[in-house]
């Protein structure tokens, strides 16, 4: 089977590259699973200290997660995107995501659950799902919370507008902007920087910034709340109108039931 996935390592750098051109780079579960595969083979090795993300693509870095694999429940803990954030997350490694092109829903969350942020300075961002008609999980609401905080999470999901490297910088999705034809230079640049640090300095203060965030978790009511709340937009006739609009290629006729 083909993978639409790269790997290498350079020095002290992994890299792991999407390239699934033909969907856009569209991130499918197994394209999620063999990202969480690489990482897991570099976790113990002290000689790399970070892990860059990017697209082979330097128009699009990725057109989001698969919307024909939006099957799973979205609280579930095995859903393909939590695994990859809570992965993340959880990595000794310095993780750098440099976004040298467009990026939207899902890819932009597992964006922003790396440590760093490279964007070129054309790209532009966007999380749609309330024009699909679709819910969204909290815990990767509580990950766009913890990046950029709640006033512009929700300026960004419930708008779902396009936004730009600038706003991506003032929100404090991008830590960096840059020039596309620069973007991969400098974002290994960056990378070998941090590469001259301690490993077990930098897994510990990692993990110790990551377990503050971690810590805000919601009660059994509102986790019953939520789960209902996403079960009746799943079981409704907009879910079922989104999606077929997004495959048309036309503006959907949402009625609230």
């Amino acid at each position: 089977m083909e993978s639409f996935v790269k790997f290498n390592v350079l020095n002290n750098i992994a890299t792991i590259s999407i390239d699934n051109p033909e969907k856009k780079n569209a991130i499918t579960p197994a394209m999620i699973e063999e990202i969480i595969n690489y990482l897991s083979t570099i976790e113990d090795n002290p000689d790399i200290r970070c892990v860059l993300l990017k697209s082979n693509n330097n128009k699009i870095f990725s057109s989001g997660y698969d919307i024909s694999s939006i099957k799973e429940d979205y609280n579930d803990k095995n859903h393909p995107l939590i695994r990859i954030t809570d992965c993340f997350k959880n990595s000794k490694k310095i993780i750098i995501t440099a976004i040298n092109g467009h990026v939207f829903g899902g890819a932009l969350e597992i964006a922003i659950s790396s440590d760093f942020r490279f964007f070129s300075k054309s790209a532009i961002f966007c999380v749609p799902p309330a024009k699909l008609g679709i819910p969204y999980s909290y815990d990767g609401l509580k990950n766009f919370i913890n990046c950029v905080g709640i006033s512009n999470t929700k300026m960004i999901f419930l708008t779902a507008d396009k936004f730009g490297s600038d706003e991506a910088l003032e929100m404090g999705i991008a830590n960096f902007v840059c020039d596309k034809d620069s973007i991969i230079d400098e974002a290994i640049e960056f990378c070998l920087k941090i590469s001259q640090n301690a490993p077990l300095s930098l897994a510990t203060i990692k993990k110790s910034i990551n377990a503050f965030q971690s810590s805000q978790s919601l009660d059994e009511k509102n986790q019953e709340l939520i789960k209902k709340l996403i079960i009746e937009i799943q079981n409704s006739q907009d879910f079922v109108e989104g999606r077929k609009a997004f495959n048309e290629k036309r503006a959907p006729s949402f009625k609230g039931k």
